[in-house]
């Protein structure tokens, strides 16, 4: 056994801040700190009120031993050592000549990481050393030590409620210069009891930032439609707050709604879906290669089409899919009427082209590639024609929600659409399409929308990526599902089977709320 038998790394079951004066770190160190033991004969005495909170008041000398009592002898070595590097970090006590208060935070963090059972020791030293401490700027040294670790580790379930306690009259006092930190770490550590505590460490960049004072930083979300969106996130900053920042700026505020939307993540070729329960900084690289992007993933919710943003994310993203073929238009022998029609819409969705006809290559940007073989040019042209003869020019945010509406109308609207080259399944005709909704996978053939093979989401199973099998070869993903009492394997190839996967896993989880 490692450490006492009243203490237990297990996390806390509640948030809730207790209520009176109860749960006072005094209270935790009378009960629980080693040295309380040596005061057993003051019990109830004001010399005994006096000895415990000193116990958890700033020291200015190393302690010789752990706070806790722990009967592991590398434990309290740990302990002790890591006092001290909370001494050097904070500006009580020298470093040695080539130790940066960067390196001295890492170290702090490291430890936690690698040692469970010192999470308790490491928040009661911190605690104590911000405590009645008469420098301000080791103070402030001191909260940001508190600020990380409420972020990445939790107390354990008896020390909870006395830090959750500590946090709570720390930031109640808005005289105190500490105020507005305490105040991010409740935030910090409620997030961490929800959600889990961010994966990574930060890099150097973001820690020297962080130690600078710069506890927020700019980050540009790209739109459907090329708009960008500014925002500024913390260092604890999860998916789902920056999700309701940006549906609030669209006037949507139904959960089930602000739920619809997720944002991804994109390295190079690499397509990943933040969960909303996700720390943005695990995902933002020091590299800066790494681009966050809004999408509609699911369309449970009637649309709503008054606010002038809104309107602008939806025609954005379903423009992008139809011009990438990925918006599959009614099958009929007047499809140059159709992209006739989508095209002269987004013609005039554009600013100040209402009294204007297309030219012969703006026409061909507003047809999809995938059509261009198929299409007649001229049938094309002289629709279009017609089009600028019979009708009135629209405002463009009128031509953009007549655009939405026409696209909602289409066979296999609300899928999320992939394009899958091989398949083990014999009877699906490839390459052809693989979409995804709320309820289940399709194969489509893309010339005549025959659907091949239907996968319910609730009978899936499992899934896995797997490699190219050679240079030739694209990477595939193997699904297994249940069907009539059995369960069948099949594996699709296609470039973007990670982002296939990680798409089918968030509308899961999602459609299961």
């Amino acid at each position: 056994q490692s450490s006492a038998p009243s203490l237990t790394s297990e996390p806390n079951s509640t948030m809730s801040v207790p209520a009176g004066d109860n749960y006072t770190m005094t209270d935790f160190a009378t009960a629980y700190f080693r040295a309380a033991r040596s005061m057993q004969g003051l019990k109830g005495t004001s010399a005994e009120k006096k000895s415990a909170a000193d116990l958890v008041q700033h020291t200015k000398v190393p302690i010789q031993e752990s706070l806790l009592p722990y009967s592991d002898s590398e434990l309290n070595e740990l302990a002790t050592k890591n006092f001290l590097t909370l001494m050097q970090f904070m500006g009580d006590h020298s470093k040695p000549k080539r130790q940066t208060e960067t390196a001295c935070i890492y170290e702090i963090l490291q430890l936690c990481k690698e040692k469970e059972t010192l999470h308790d020791e490491v928040y009661c030293q911190v605690i104590k050393q911000v405590t009645q401490n008469p420098k301000q700027e080791s103070v402030l040294r001191g909260w940001l030590a508190l600020n990380l670790l409420t972020g990445y580790f939790l107390p354990s379930k008896i020390l909870m409620p006395y830090a959750t306690k500590f946090l709570q009259l720390a930031s109640s006092d808005p005289s105190s210069t500490h105020h507005d930190i305490a105040k991010i770490c409740q935030s910090n550590l409620r997030k961490n009891f929800m959600y889990g505590g961010r994966r990574h460490l930060p890099f150097p960049v973001e820690m020297e930032a962080l130690l600078k004072g710069h506890g927020a930083r700019r980050l540009e979300i790209l739109m459907p439609g090329g708009m960008e969106y500014l925002t500024r996130v913390r260092t604890f900053t999860v998916a789902k707050e920056v999700l309701q920042e940006i549906c609030e700026q669209m006037g949507v505020g139904e959960p089930e709604e602000i739920q619809d939307f997720v944002l991804f993540a994109l390295r190079s070729k690499t397509v990943k879906p933040i969960k909303p329960e996700e720390y943005l900084h695990d995902y933002l690289l020091e590299d800066k290669l790494v681009t966050l992007t809004l999408r509609r993933l699911l369309w449970r919710t009637p649309l709503h089409l008054e606010n002038e943003t809104y309107i602008d994310v939806h025609y954005g993203q379903m423009l992008w899919d139809y011009l990438r073929g990925k918006m599959l238009l009614s099958q009929s022998e007047e499809m140059e009427m159709q992209v006739g029609l989508l095209a002269m819409l987004q013609h005039w969705a554009k600013e100040d082209q209402q009294n204007s006809a297309p030219s012969r290559e703006e026409v061909m940007e507003y047809t999809p590639k995938i059509l261009h073989a198929s299409i007649n040019p001229k049938a094309l042209q002289n629709h279009i024609a017609t089009l600028l003869r019979t009708r009135q020019p629209l405002r463009p945010v009128d031509a953009k929600i007549e655009f939405i509406e026409y696209m909602m109308k289409l066979p296999f609207f609300g899928y999320n659409v992939f394009i899958i080259e091989r398949t083990s399944d014999n009877t699906i005709p490839v390459p052809c399409f693989f979409a995804v909704n709320k309820d289940e996978i399709i194969a489509v053939d893309g010339s005549t929308q025959a659907v091949s093979c239907v996968i319910p989401l609730k009978e899936l199973q499992k899934m896995r990526t797997l490699q190219p099998t050679s240079p030739d070869r694209l990477p595939s993903l193997e699904l297994s599902y249940s069907s009539a009492a059995s369960i069948k394997v099949m594996w699709v190839e296609l470039a973007q089977a990670k982002e296939l996967y990680h798409t089918i896993v968030v509308t899961l989880d999602k459609t299961e709320l």
